[in-house]
């Protein structure tokens, strides 16, 4: 259709863009758009340079960003004045993460600007990554030794050139492991048992609905995998359709290496083993072995202010949390549960939970911009904006191969929802951005996920190529709000305590935005999804408007645009839905060990799978309300999908809810052509 392939069009001419420009930004979040004959002093950086003996400037660099960074802190002119630290083309392999606090600030519209030097024939790269040389290859076998790989560290992803390679995992042709059924601590092989040279190090994977798990074996005796905990505990402290009972794949044992791109790292013998899908050796290898490239770390009393990265490019960057005996529980979006005492929740979800971390975290951070630079091959979330952070950008950067979310905006514990004037999250804007190819490793992640956040602007950007949901932003299903609304069936009021006051939530806005190809691997998301009151009224509430919502996978039920539990002054308008047909549930096939069989039909979850439709343009199970839904352009223009009850607590249709002057999606409509061409990265 025509609206579609013209904005893929201008989604490809705009990626080449970000890799052509230099990007200079006006007035937002401390974006002064000075050019570097504005500053009032530069220093230089170089591979080529010494920390040793050089003096920062152009004929002598300095060998590293943080010789750079010292050098500006004891400058008398920062703070007063803008200066420059320009970076030349290569890669600066990082031995700690780059970490910057107060005494580094600038100053709004005096910024310190750590930027690619002009006319840099080559990117700048800023690497957590160990390179991997020297591999010895029979076929297609390739065996390289990585002698220099720190003890402990047991790496979770691997690149070769500028791809992701596969860690070696079993079934790749069923949507559930045959060869083993279900047990209360873990999985028993169905036949013989398969060898396994280090069961240690196997990690077990299960994906349903909403939700990825992983969980380490911690021992392997007479077939049967006894899994780790409190892992395997907290994974099955859901119901059983959210447990840990859906067996989808094992991973990292050398016996999985089975087909090209697999990988597999023995820890002891310091080797990885690839198998090549060409001809040609491994080249351009990285083992990435730190999990943060970059800190900015303020204080409520001292916050970081007044800094700039442009241009620049993070890669090669790792999580370890998954590798220890909490292992990946998510509960949802990248939310984890960690540690003992949970208790059984037959609501699906836990009142604690932790986040993923970002690979470059910032707290306490004010009027810092990102402005121009790729963030790609990572391991965790690539940046997450935490408590305190204020009036920050992040523009016109480029987001790609990502293992969770791309941004993480806010949090979600209880000091997130109330917090003081300086602890809030507020004021952050994420324009223009393409996002592409993240949740690699955590299916279950938004690739934007906002949590308690007020004045968040999230506009302009393209996400392409999502395993769950576009965007996602809020938490608690109600439970955390003041009204203590029982979002979720089986909750009742309040059962997470009582709230005095709303939470932050108000004035946030998610506009203009294309988000294409989601929900690809999991199921039950949305293109934009929402939970929790976004506000007390209309007036202060969330804003979805001129958002484009294109190409969900067919078999995935899903609402487009999903307002889920405890849902609350949320307005979409003005949106366009373009083929995203109706899916199905999905709990996986019938007929296998770990398959969802009950005692009798009605618990046989499997048999709904393809079957049961799910999902419209407009729904959610037990919003609080108070929803508009007006002028949008949706294949369904009038059906809000709603299946869940919670009675008596919740009426069985959410109350003032206003569909209103919706129209049938047409592509050539020309309200519908200038929503298109209006959404997206400008």
């Amino acid at each position: 259709m025509l609206a579609s392939s013209s904005r893929f069009i201008l989604r490809a001419a705009f990626s080449a863009f970000l890799f052509l420009s230099v990007f200079l930004v006006q007035g937002c979040g401390g974006g002064s758009g000075a050019s570097a004959t504005d500053a009032c002093a530069a220093y230089w950086v170089s591979t080529s340079g010494s920390d040793a003996t050089g003096d920062g400037s152009a004929d002598h660099p300095f060998a590293t960003i943080d010789r750079a960074r010292l050098t500006v802190r004891n400058d008398a002119r920062k703070g007063a004045c803008r200066i420059d630290v320009n970076i030349r083309g290569g890669v600066y392999a990082l031995t700690a993460p780059l970490a910057f606090d107060a005494q580094d600030s600038g100053s709004l519209g005096h910024e310190v600007v750590y930027q690619a030097a002009p006319g840099n024939a080559e990117p700048v790269v800023i690497s957590g990554g160990l390179p991997v040389t020297g591999f010895q290859c029979s076929g297609a076998r390739c065996v390289a030794s990585v002698p220099e790989l720190p003890a402990g560290v047991m790496p979770r992803q691997f690149y070769v050139g500028d791809n992701r390679a596969i860690r070696a995992r079993s079934n790749t042709t069923t949507p559930i492991n045959p060869d083993y059924k279900w047990m209360s601590k873990g999985f028993q092989a169905m036949g013989a048992p398969p060898p396994l040279t280090h069961p240690e190090l196997v990690e077990a994977v299960t994906t349903t609905q909403w939700k990825m798990m992983r969980c380490p074996v911690n021992s392997y005796a007479g077939g049967t995998l006894a899994m780790a905990d409190p892992c395997w505990s907290n994974a099955n402290t859901f119901p059983t359709q959210w447990s840990f009972y859906q067996l989808s794949w094992l991973e990292n044992a050398p016996e999985f290496l089975t087909e090209p791109t697999m990988w597999y790292l023995d820890p002891y013998a310091k080797t990885v083993t690839y198998l090549m899908d060409a001809s040609t050796p491994p080249q351009n290898a990285y083992l990435p072995v730190l999990e943060s490239l970059l800190q900015i770390n303020g204080q409520a009393s001292a916050p970081v202010t007044g800094l700039q990265f442009r241009n620049l490019e993070f890669a090669h960057a790792t999580w370890l949390l998954p590798n220890s005996g909490d292992g990946y529980v998510s509960d949802q979006s990248g939310n984890l549960l960690m540690g003992s005492n949970y208790a059984y929740s037959a609501i699906g979800h836990q009142p604690t939970t932790y986040p993923t971390p970002g690979n470059i975290a910032l707290k306490y951070a004010r009027n810092v911009a990102f402005i121009g630079n790729t963030f790609k091959h990572l391991g965790g979330a690539a940046v997450s904006l935490g408590a305190g952070c204020q009036n920050n950008l992040i523009q016109k950067n480029h987001f790609v191969d990502i293992s969770s979310s791309a941004l993480i905006v806010g949090g979600i514990s209880p000091q997130d929802m109330r917090p003081d004037a300086q602890s809030v999250n507020s004021g952050n804007q994420i324009l223009d951005n393409v996002i592409q190819d993240t949740g690699r490793d955590y299916w279950d992640t938004a690739a934007i996920y906002i949590g308690f956040t007020r004045g968040t602007v999230v506009s302009h950007n393209s996400i392409h190529n999502v395993p769950w949901s576009g965007v996602a932003i809020g938490w608690g299903w109600g439970l955390l709000d003041q009204s203590g609304f029982p979002g979720l069936p089986s909750a009742t009021p309040s059962m997470w305590g009582v709230n005095a006051t709303p939470t932050v939530f108000g004035g946030n806005q998610i506009t203009n935005n294309v988000i294409s190809n989601f929900l690809e691997k999991l199921w039950d998301g949305g293109a934009i999804y929402t939970n929790g009151a976004q506000g007390t009224s209309f007036e202060n509430g969330l804003l979805i408007q001129g958002n484009v919502a294109e190409g969900k996978r067919p078999g995935a039920g899903g609402n487009i645009f999903y307002t889920d539990g405890g849902s609350q002054y949320v307005t979409v308008n003005h949106n366009v839905a373009l083929n995203d047909p109706v899916g199905t549930v999905d709990f996986g096939p019938c007929g296998y060990g770990t398959s969802f069989e009950g005692a009798n039909l009605s618990q046989d979850l499997c048999l709904l799978t393809g079957v049961v439709p799910y999902g419209a343009d407009m729904g959610g199970c037990l919003p609080a309300g108070n929803l508009k839904f007006t002028n949008n352009y949706f294949a369904d223009p009038t059906v809000f999908f709603e299946i869940c009850q919670n009675a008596p607590y919740v009426p069985a249709t959410a109350v003032d809810v206003v569909i209103q002057n919706n129209t049938l999606t047409s592509a050539s409509a020309p309200d519908v052509a200038a929503i298109v061409q209006n959404a997206g990265p400008r």
